[in-house]
């Protein structure tokens, strides 16, 4: 509790993956004040021709313009066709429904900035989604987060 998942294309080096992981979990148990034990973050690397927005793949060379299409009929783009898109990510975050918005708000917001700077990925093109449930449909070490004795029960060896 939580579960962090990084999708993004494979540009980050072992060591960037290292600290990412670190730096998500710190910020992780700051913001959301999580016990790091029970912080896990998983990097899923998704090769660019299997990557698309807007109805483009990632692989086309004007990618950086159709990603950004706000009109479908018109193709009108806040895009150009002059930068290039070096990474995109989406993090989907597994989490107890117990944080308030300004919490969810505020952490969002760091964690959208921190993921850009590791993936290189403009802030546009980093997603993060929040799913949220009862800390009862969550189970670690055969009890759920429902029992009081959860933290204890979960790290019986």
């Amino acid at each position: 509790m939580p579960l962090i998942t990084l999708n993004t294309w494979p540009t980050m080096s072992k060591e960037e993956k290292k600290q990412y992981i670190y730096k998500i979990t710190e910020l992780t148990t700051n913001d959301l004040q999580i016990v790091p034990d029970k912080i896990q973050v998983l990097i899923q690397e998704i090769e660019k021709e299997n990557w698309g927005k807007a109805g483009a793949t990632a692989t086309e060379p004007d990618f950086a313009n159709k990603s950004r299409v706000t009109n479908w009929s018109t193709k009108d783009s806040y895009g150009s066709n002059d930068t290039q898109i070096e990474g995109m990510a989406i993090v989907t975050v597994e989490i107890w429904n117990t944080f308030n918005q300004d919490t969810k708000n505020k952490w969002v917001a760091s964690l959208t900035k921190l993921t850009s700077k590791f993936t290189h990925a403009p802030s546009d093109k980093v997603l993060i989604v929040i799913r949220e449930m009862i800390p009862g449909n969550w189970g670690q070490n055969g009890v759920t987060g429902a029992d009081s004795e959860f933290l204890p029960k979960s790290r019986t060896l």
